[in-house]
């Protein structure tokens, strides 16, 4: 029995403890990376299957410029990956936050952020398109498209009555 305890003893005793939880393996764009193109999509990879809930997500990543504003579209969960398109058109330095959960049910939150320095965006930037507002311009053009196709009609419709 003396034998059988000191070998349970030293098996207890060089055991490592096995991490149960899920962990980022891998992000692209990386945490403090400094991109000279614009990306398209943020993949963030990690140890474990993620969960999902029939139709249902309760996992998410988002990427925000140092405005605040949402660069991300929805996330799509694939195994071990979570993935977004992005929509990145300037130089800044973005906000990746993520709040995933691993098939244990254990949730992962965390974030970072990255640069986009793109010779382009400084040669050539991109500016905001102007939004009209919905009684401007575009609203007299469709008017007077309106009256135009309407005297039309009445022009015509009094010439086949005259025949």
């Amino acid at each position: 029995m003396k034998k059988f305890l000191a070998v349970l003893l030293l098996l207890l005793s060089i055991a490592t403890p096995v991490n149960a939880h899920s962990s980022l393996v891998s992000a692209t764009p990386a945490e403090n990376a400094v991109l000279s193109e614009f990306p398209t999509e943020i993949v963030l990879e990690f140890n474990e299957n993620l969960l999902q809930l029939g139709d249902a997500n309760p996992n998410k990543v988002e990427v925000r410029n140092s405005m605040g504003d949402l660069l991300s579209s929805a996330a799509v969960v694939s195994g071990t990956k979570i993935s977004a398109s992005l929509q990145i058109t300037g130089n800044d330095e973005y906000q990746v936050s993520y709040r995933v959960v691993s098939g244990d049910g254990h949730v992962i939150e965390d974030n970072y952020t990255f640069k986009v320095e793109s010779e382009i965006a400084t040669a050539m930037p991109i500016s905001a398109p102007v939004e009209e507002p919905e009684g401007g311009p575009n609203l007299l053009v469709r008017s007077l498209m309106t009256l135009a196709a309407g005297a039309a009609f009445l022009f015509f419709l009094q010439r086949k009555r005259k025949k």
